[in-house]
């Protein structure tokens, strides 16, 4: 076996297997949120994926999503002055909605949705 092809196994030892899922559900809460907070149902509009996922230095295993959902400037004023906590609620209500069946709560200072296999938090 010549490096190369050493190398490129590893690689592939490494790669996340359920990349597709991830980026799927990813997209739905994207979609989501875009509803809920800017009535439109962009899958990739106002988030990022952050965290190793969002890096590219995730790897096989890996078992969790960390993304940042971009709020609108005219929901500031709903939830500044200590109204956090009502933010995350208003954002796990509208996951939920979406997720009905899974574990959805907020894990100050974020939302975590339980998936199999992996949980993405918001």
């Amino acid at each position: 076996m010549t490096v190369t092809e050493m190398f490129s196994s590893f690689l592939d030892n490494l790669k996340i297997e359920n990349a597709d899922k991830i980026s799927n559900q990813y997209e739905e809460i994207t979609s989501c949120l875009n509803k809920k907070f800017r009535d439109t149902e962009s899958r990739t509009a106002n988030s990022l994926q952050v965290g190793s996922y969002g890096r590219y230095t995730g790897i096989k295993g890996i078992s969790d999503l960390d993304m940042l959902y971009i709020m609108p400037k005219s929901e500031w004023d709903t939830y500044k002055d200590g109204k956090q906590a009502k933010l995350l609620s208003d954002v796990r209500a509208a996951i939920q909605n979406r997720y009905p069946t899974s574990n959805v709560k907020v894990d100050s200072p974020v939302v975590r949705i339980e998936f199999t296999n992996f949980h993405v938090e918001v």
